[in-house]
């Protein structure tokens, strides 16, 4: 994960400073990063612990297509909770009522009545070479029904001529000290099912980014995080039953995680 940890340091020295709706960031635009997926090993953070099985709950929660905070909870994700409170169409609801809307996996299951996903794995199969293979979650027509709009929109699949089968990520705004480890390990697990699914072997999985960022409050502990040297990547294990229509988080596994420890980032 060094390619992280040079766009972190890329941000803070070379960035603008920029407001936001939720406070001020070190922005830099059109960066991009590129992750291996060949090598058995899987793109967990090791210069601070991060724990991938809230992340996997999520992707779970997006796999069925939920826009209800409970299925996201039920999965074993809470971080939706923090949005969800923040939705005016919350007010007046007890918790256990609340929605998240017609967010990224609301979009991959139902965009405009076209189940997205269903679709991706049947292109793959039918027309590996073909260019469209993809995934959108930026739905114009229904930003206003989304606790927050999408910040990765795109994600395309990529059938290489190896066997492999790759995937390319657009995100139109990335927080890259707390949000962007979490998209890593979820689109490293999609492309794990997407490729399970499919019988291609993971190849290559690159982001590309629009408004990259690092908040200023964050900086104080992004200092102590690049003092750290990146240890060894871990090991993962794909349940061989696992698919993106049945996935839950205990069907991938991780071992020799050896992290530093925890620094916290706060959440906007």
């Amino acid at each position: 994960m060094k390619n992280y940890l040079d766009l972190l340091r890329c941000t803070q020295y070379h960035g603008n400073a920029r407001p936001s709706r939720v406070g001020e960031t070190i922005s830099v635009f059109g960066k991009s990063i590129d992750i291996p997926m060949q090598f058995g090993t899987f793109p967990l953070l090791t210069t601070r612990r991060v724990h991938p099985r809230g992340v996997l709950g999520e992707l779970a929660a997006f796999l069925k297509g939920a826009e209800d905070l409970q299925t996201f909870k039920d999965c074993g994700c809470n971080y939706w909770d923090h949005n969800a409170a923040q939705w005016s169409a919350n007010k007046g609801f007890d918790k256990e009522h609340w929605q998240v809307g017609r967010i990224y996996g609301a979009q991959w299951r139902n965009f405009g009545g076209v189940d997205q996903l269903a679709e991706l794995i049947i292109s793959i199969n039918t027309d590996p070479y073909g260019r469209r293979h993809i995934l959108s979650t930026w739905n114009p027509g229904e930003l206003y029904q989304m606790c927050l709009p999408p910040c990765h929109i795109l994600a395309q699949f990529y059938v290489g001529t190896d066997g492999t089968l790759s995937c390319q990520v657009y995100m139109r705004s990335v927080d890259l000290c707390l949000g962007l480890p979490s998209d890593i390990i979820l689109y490293a697990a999609l492309l794990l099912l997407v490729a399970q699914d499919t019988d291609y072997v993971p190849g290559n999985l690159r982001f590309v980014f629009g408004d990259t960022h690092i908040y200023t409050a964050h900086i104080d502990s992004l200092r102590e995080q690049l003092s750290r040297e990146p240890g060894r990547l871990p090991k993962y294990v794909l349940d061989p039953e696992a698919s993106v229509f049945n996935f839950h988080p205990g069907m991938l596994t991780f071992s020799d995680y050896y992290p530093q420890e925890a620094i916290t980032y706060e959440l906007f």
